[in-house]
């Protein structure tokens, strides 16, 4: 039973109800919620720098494939709280 609950909590982390997020780090780059590239010169240039960043991570070999999308999506998450969409 106990394995069963686990997996459903963890099957609802990642889907959601119904299609609808969970987690602010859902996503995978500026274009979420509406949001076109170039809508906010402020928000490309944070995104281009936090998101460059962990990509150069990721060549570099500091961050494994498991983590990278989690370091991806908390920098897109964090550039879009700084420059909300208006």
């Amino acid at each position: 039973m106990a394995v069963c609950l686990a997996a459903a909590m963890v099957w609802i982390g990642k889907v959601g109800f119904a299609g609808v997020a969970m987690t602010p780090f859902e996503g995978d780059g500026p274009v979420r919620a509406g949001l076109a590239p170039g809508a906010d010169p402020r928000l490309d240039a944070c995104l281009a720098e936090r998101v460059g960043a962990v990509d150069q991570m990721r060549r570099d070999g500091l961050v494994d494939a498991a983590r990278y999308d989690t370091f991806r999506a908390r920098a897109v998450s964090y550039c879009e709280a700084q420059f909300p969409p208006q």
